[in-house]
């Protein structure tokens, strides 16, 4: 396994050029489909240009901001084997949410599912749901033996009225892309 992050870099960059090239491609071939398709690769463009910057975290805040319509989230690693939440970002988020987070942190280490987008409604009741804490959406990053790395949505503009089928594509890409690029730049 190679440990080089500019190596690392590299692979995930080549990977995310090829599908941003994807991605502009289907928006020329389906004008239908215009949208989705042109969101993300405005996505993959930012993502692609994080990389090279080394500049990921503002990056996954430019585009929930301006792509999902989202400017409440955090992007939190949690220390396994102990309550240690670390915030790699944390935008527009109110103290309350801050210390929810670091309160609950085993429960939201066991939500993180690596490639699984989660969408998330709060269940009266139901102390388990991350939704009752006022988390809309848990996008992972990466779960391994030493941490686990998610970026969390809270509350949507106002305008908004949920997560639609493109904003699950965008969320998606990131589970993708997201995490790599962080490792990336955090062992860089």
């Amino acid at each position: 396994m190679n440990n080089d992050p500019q190596s690392g870099s590299r692979a995930v960059a080549g990977s995310m050029e090829a599908s941003s090239a994807e991605f502009l491609k289907r928006a020329a071939a389906c004008p239908s489909d215009l949208s989705v398709w042109t969101k993300l690769y405005a996505a993959s463009q930012t993502m692609l240009s994080a990389v090279r910057t080394q500049r990921v975290v503002p990056a996954l805040t430019e585009i929930c901001a301006n792509l999902v319509g989202c400017e409440e989230l955090a992007i939190v690693e949690i220390e396994r084997g102990s309550n240690g939440v670390h915030f790699l970002s944390a935008e527009g988020l109110t103290p309350a949410h801050r210390e929810v987070l670091i309160q609950n942190a085993r429960q939201l280490e066991s939500q993180i599912d690596p490639g699984n987008v989660r969408i998330l409604v709060a269940e009266e009741g139901d102390p388990d749901n991350l939704g009752s804490l006022g988390i809309s959406a848990l996008v992972p990053l990466w779960k391994d033996e030493r941490s686990s790395c998610a970026m969390l949505l809270f509350q949507l503009l106002p305008q908004r009225n949920g997560f639609d089928a493109e904003d699950r594509e965008i969320l998606q890409l990131l589970t993708i892309y997201a995490g790599p690029c962080l490792r990336s730049q955090k062992r860089g």
